[in-house]
């Protein structure tokens, strides 16, 4: 062998030895708020920080900027989780970060957000509790982009397994939003999924919902967020539970007990709403507005504006609220799109779709047409257009069941079956193809009114919906399809109304 030869592979073993050493994983221990401070600012592809149980206070804002990759990523965990608090002036602020994981503690910082993600993707949040000692208004979890970025927009990032509870003052939860430079754009693929949200409010009149996804100006732009399998329980803050603000989302399998308020599609086109329960056992509320005026609170549904929206499969029972919180709100809008109005109005919504729901003992149900009643100087008369409601079924509760404050244009009503307890179904004549007084027979089954094998809405869907391929527990729907949001199966469930035992950090043990 050569002297050449003989240096060139003995550069190689060096090499491929610094190559292996970096890609030994680092656990770093630490067992207070120096080291963890430390421990951040160092931080590289595949460490692991365990933190210790105690209490930290980083006294500032922390930044890390660390990409690390799908094969190297890095994870920021309490050694045992729940006994790591987070308190005082204690912030994580991610900025261009990839593929970390920040699991198992117990935030309880001094307002927020207490994790922002600026400019991220594949980040993790999951397996806390969120506890924030709010003393101003502040959003306590935010995804955002970053304008010092070329590429700002944050991606993939998801927020799972969570507790967020007692928020007073204003902001969010849980916010998405985006970038407006080079173009606006909402955050993408981000999913929220088996969190508990509860007790928000009291109440006020903006600002205090459990998730916000994007806003105004950014609603025309794609975020495809899915937000799914979480509890809301008693998220009474705003009118909008959740306010969904772009476009192209999905809201499905989340269970909505006693909020005093709606799943809100206030701006953006074509998000999809499947299998969710909206359970209000009949719980009221009341509201001092900042006119004066008392406002008697209910528990909503959905409302829902803009283009392309589809709502399926999805139940509702015992809720209260009437007008902008009906378990159905498909109000008129204020403006519409080619008329040069800001994004901020109520476009009215076109082309949508409302099949196999089903509604029991609500106050009110299926509303279409309301138009605000001058709310605060404003007033909603542009009626949805071309919109399709099929194959719903609505069971019980005084007066009308499918009320029509403005006539839609070109809308289509096929397939629906109402049964009231009095005689009065519908404020306006439809044809018994469009909705037809009848019973549906249907049984309590596990808490959830079901048809049974011999109910007479069996397999009398009318109508093509090819993307109806499931029901609300997640079986497949076989032809000829059944009305309501339950097709009659053997096959196992995989969705059910969730309890807090069903969701949130694996390591609470909920009384």
């Amino acid at each position: 062998m050569n002297r050449i030869t003989f240096n060139y592979l003995i550069a190689l073993l060096l090499i491929t030895s610094v190559s292996l050493s970096a890609q030994i994983k680092r656990i770093v221990n630490v067992t207070n708020s120096k080291e963890f401070v430390n421990a951040l600012q160092d931080l590289k592809e595949w460490d692991r920080i365990n933190v210790l149980p105690g209490e930290y206070d980083f006294q500032k804002r922390m930044t890390v900027s660390v990409a690390a990759t799908e094969r190297l990523p890095i994870t920021i965990s309490a050694k045992e989780p729940g006994k790591t608090i987070i308190k005082n002036q204690s912030w994580l602020i991610f900025k261009n970060s990839s593929y970390i994981t920040i699991e198992g503690f117990d935030f309880q910082s001094t307002d927020g957000p207490v994790i922002e993600l600026l400019g991220c993707n594949n980040i993790r949040i999951t397996n806390n509790t969120f506890h924030l000692k709010e003393t101003v208004p502040s959003i306590w979890v935010m995804i955002k982009g970053d304008s010092d970025l070329k590429k700002n927009t944050s991606h993939h990032n998801r927020v799972d397994h969570n507790l967020f509870e007692n928020k007073k003052l204003l902001g969010n939860f849980v916010t998405i939003e985006g970038v407006q430079s080079p173009e606006f754009q909402v955050s993408q693929h981000d999913r929220i999924d088996n969190n508990y949200f509860r007790n928000i409010g009291p109440r006020v009149e903006n600002v205090l919902e459990a998730i916000r996804v994007g806003w105004a100006d950014i609603s025309m732009s794609s975020g495809f967020t899915v937000i799914e399998k979480n509890l809301f329980e008693k998220c009474d803050g705003d009118p909008e539970v959740v306010s969904v603000k772009s476009s192209d989302d999905t809201i499905r399998y989340n269970t909505f007990r006693e909020c005093l308020g709606v799943l809100s599609l206030r701006h953006g086109n074509r998000s999809y709403v499947d299998g969710n329960f909206f359970l209000g056992n009949g719980r009221t509320g009341t509201f001092l507005d900042s006119t004066g005026k008392t406002w008697t609170l209910g528990t909503g549904g959905i409302r829902f504006y803009g283009d392309n929206m589809k709502i399926v499969n999805n139940y509702f029972e015992g809720l209260t609220g009437q007008k902008w919180d009906a378990s159905l709100a498909l109000t008129s809008g204020n403006t519409d799109y080619g008329m040069g109005m800001p994004l901020t109005k109520h476009y009215r919504a076109r082309y949508t779709v409302v099949a196999f729901n089903t509604f029991i003992n609500n106050v009110s149900n299926i509303e279409v047409g309301y138009d605000g009643d001058g709310f605060q100087g404003n007033w909603w008369r542009l009626p949805p257009v071309e919109i399709t409601v099929a194959n719903n079924i609505v069971v019980g509760s005084n007066g009308d069941l499918v009320k029509v404050f403005q006539e839609p244009i070109n809308s289509t009503w096929i397939g629906n079956v109402v049964s009231p307890k009095d005689n009065k179904a519908f404020n306006r004549q439809f044809n018994e193809n469009e909705v037809a007084v009848a019973d549906p027979q249907l049984t309590l089954i596990d808490g959830i009114w079901r048809l049974t094998k011999v109910s007479p809405a069996r397999g009398r869907a009318l109508g093509n919906f090819p993307y109806v391929s499931n029901d609300v527990d997640g079986q497949a729907r076989t032809n000829p399809k059944d009305l309501g949001c339950d097709q009659v199966s053997d096959s196992p469930s995989v969705n059910k109304p969730l309890t807090k035992n069903d969701v949130g950090p694996d390591w609470i043990n909920f009384k």
